[in-house]
Formats: C-alpha cells, sequence, structure tokens
C-alpha cells in the first residue's frame, strides 16, 4: 500500500486534533514540573522515555470509553490508537529528520513502511505518528506535528496547533512603590599625574 494522502488522514483526525494537541502539552508540562529534572545523566534519553510515559498515560486518560478509538496496547513497549477505524497513530518524539525516533524491530518496521502490515489490521489502514519537537534550548515544544513517513523519510506533515483557548491567570496587584529609588552617581576616579623627575 502506498504512504496515507494527507487528506484522508486530516478528516478523520480533524475532530480530535485538539485532543491530541492536549495530550502532548498536558505530557511536556508534566516533565518541566518535575524536582531535578535536570539531575539525570543521561537526560536526553531519560526525559524521552518519560514524556512518552506521561503521553501514553494521558492519552489512556483522554481516550477511555471513546466509541471512535480503539486502544491497542502493543505489550509493555508501545501504544497505538485507531482513529474511526481508519488511521493508527502512535506518539513519537521526532529526530532531526522530522519523524519519530525509534530502534528498528519488526513490529516498528511494520509501522513505518507503508508496504508493512500490522498484524491483526487490515492492510488499508493509514499509519501516521504525532510527533512533536523540542525548541533550540530543549525547554519548550517547537513543533508538534501529525507526520506521514516512509521507513526513514517525512513525506507529509501538518501542525497540530495549541488550544486557542488560553488559560488566563491573574495576578494580584500590589500597591505602586512611592519610595522613589535612591540614584547614588558614581564619580570618576581622579588620577595624579606623576611629576617628571628632574
Amino acid at each position: 500500500m502506498a504512504a496515507p494522502a494527507q487528506a484522508d488522514v486530516k478528516v478523520v483526525l480533524i475532530d480530535f486534533e485538539e485532543r491530541l494537541r492536549g495530550i502532548v502539552d498536558r505530557a511536556w508540562r508534566e516533565w518541566l514540573a518535575m524536582p531535578d529534572r535536570g539531575r539525570f545523566v543521561f537526560l536526553p534519553r531519560v526525559r524521552a522515555v518519560l514524556v512518552y510515559d506521561f503521553i501514553a498515560r494521558h492519552a489512556l486518560t483522554e481516550f477511555d470509553d471513546d466509541p471512535h478509538i480503539h486502544v491497542m496496547v502493543k505489550g509493555q513497549q508501545t501504544i497505538h490508537f485507531l482513529f474511526k477505524n481508519r488511521v493508527l497513530v502512535r506518539f513519537k518524539k521526532g529526530n532531526t529528520k522530522g519523524v519519530g525516533s525509534n530502534i528498528e524491530t519488526q513490529s516498528v518496521l511494520d509501522f513505518i513502511d507503508p508496504q508493512g502490515v500490522i498484524p491483526g489490521l487490515v492492510p488499508d489502514i493509514l499509519k501516521v505518528e504525532v510527533c512533536y519537537a523540542l525548541d533550540d534550548l530543549d525547554v519548550g515544544l517547537d513543533e508538534v506535528a501529525v507526520v506521514a513517513r516512509n521507513r526513514h523519510r517525512r513525506i507529509w506533515a501538518y501542525p497540530i496547533h495549541p488550544s486557542s483557548r488560553a488559560v488566563v491567570t491573574d495576578f494580584p496587584t500590589s500597591a505602586p512603590d512611592l519610595t522613589p529609588p535612591e540614584v547614588v552617581p558614581l564619580l570618576p576616579e581622579i588620577q595624579e599625574t606623576p611629576k617628571k623627575e628632574e
């Protein structure tokens, strides 16, 4: 089977995009809230594993009992979500090519190769990833996108933007400071000119 067409995927996922993005955003916020998260020796690897675990937990909670989504737990390693019996989604951290990072096991090859067939599913299932990419400082999400791939190559992608329903936090106002700051000017140092010896 050829790679999925973007329009075919989008028509199925459009009603779920806000929820998909919300899952990734909540998982990332959970990572940022971890105390001493910088203590890990293998920080990038640990961060990827923990964020993936947070994503899986939030996704299971979000999609529990949704009749349009079938949850497919794959052993102790991964989880897929089948939307409307048509689009199979897995969450991944994006690599530099914009596709999910992974070790190439047989089940991974079945997913990332458009010709591969996932055992137990019909061959014409559309397989895509929801990939997140970090910003240059690794402190925020640069992109969350639905991605179609052909093995190691990104074929197409479209971003899932954060919800436009922003959370507004009111901060208490403080009384203005009526005492002006005291400014003490610094005087330049005067250097004495050395006397010439006669």
